[in-house]
């Protein structure tokens, strides 16, 4: 696994512009919509994650090394895994930082495994820049980056072509122990920062994308949204006391195929395949916290080229039938068969 890296000379990233106050304490909450990127802009590999509110954390982790091939993957390899966890805040540092401690981590797959796929062999291995146990510094904007040493510097991407930024413009959650630093960017979609999807109304979305959704007996609070760039429709609503959120892409896929358009990619524990009316699909649940679940149902409708998502938060799953719910949000492009 690659451990020296190359120092960047220049890497624009995006950082959220929310104003933090000094005497303000952080929580989780405060990063909800950012992702956070531990990479050095050189070389086929990063670390991502998102952080969610109660502190729980997934995310991804891949290096492809193409000069690693042999005759059964002439592609090379890629070590990678999925990877989930959970952190708190543990105390204050000092002025610019907080102390936080990484408590629980695992990764979904079985260390070692080896497969190969379409020419490229891939080896599930640890977290690159993560460890169970470890205390970890999470520095606010406006810290001096004079207080950061060169691997902090390059870890944290504030080089430009004068030289290093005197202050974050960011978020940099950094560890001293795995010689790591994950820089938090938001992305699109999010509230602080251009939002790209168009709220409309249901008569709006048909008309604009010809693209709708069935509303759930019950159903409240339905808001509707449009991705232009994606041409990708959104439905948020609630029901039984959770928040729901399903998607519609045009989508040229085989029968057996899926594609995952819901926006999360947490890993899937209990994933079995199910038809939504007449569409081929899969369910699957993932643990997000001690006591949160996310369910998420996928389906292609194969007629019309459609590509369905349909997932749930809750901390209950039992006596949730969500492909039951997926039928009522469906509307088969060829009616009722």
């Amino acid at each position: 696994m690659k451990k020296v890296i190359a120092i960047i000379v220049s890497l624009t990233l995006l950082f959220s512009a929310c104003v933090f106050a000094e005497e303000t304490e952080p929580d989780f909450a405060m990063f909800s919509g950012m992702e956070w990127s531990f990479l050095s802009g050189a070389g086929a590999w990063s670390t991502d994650m998102r952080i969610l509110e109660d502190g729980s954390f997934w995310g991804e982790y891949h290096d492809s090394e193409m000069g690693e091939a042999a005759e059964s993957y002439p592609d090379g390899t890629v070590y990678c895994c999925s990877f989930s966890g959970k952190m708190s805040f543990a105390s204050r540092a000092d002025e610019y930082s907080w102390n936080v401690s990484v408590y629980e981590l695992k990764v979904s797959e079985e260390i070692g495994t080896e497969y190969v796929d379409d020419g490229l062999r891939f080896v599930i291995t640890e977290p690159y820049g993560l460890s169970e146990g470890d205390t970890m510094r999470l520095y606010r904007q406006g810290t001096p980056t004079s207080l950061f040493s060169e691997d902090m510097l390059l870890w944290a991407h504030v080089y430009g072509e004068d030289g290093a930024a005197a202050e974050l413009e960011g978020w940099f959650l950094c560890s001293e122990n795995n010689g790591s630093g994950f820089v938090g960017c938001s992305f699109p979609g999010e509230t602080y920062m251009a939002d790209p999807w168009l709220e409309l109304t249901s008569a709006q979305l048909m008309e604009l994308s010809g693209l709708e959704f069935a509303v759930p007996e019950g159903a409240e609070n339905v808001i509707y949204r449009y991705l232009p760039d994606e041409h990708m429709a959104e439905m948020q609503f609630e029901l039984f006391g959770d928040e729901f959120c399903a998607r519609i892409q045009p989508a040229a896929l085989e029968y057996g195929q899926l594609m995952n358009i819901s926006g999360i990619y947490l890993p899937l524990e209990n994933e079995e395949e199910i038809t939504v009316k007449h569409c081929y699909g899969t369910i699957g649940q993932s643990q997000t916290g001690s006591k949160d679940w996310m369910e998420l149902c996928l389906w292609y409708d194969l007629a019309p080229g459609l590509m369905y998502s349909l997932s749930v938060y809750s901390t209950d799953l039992d006596g949730l039938d969500l492909s039951a719910v997926a039928e009522q949000v469906y509307i088969p492009a060829q009616g009722d068969v």
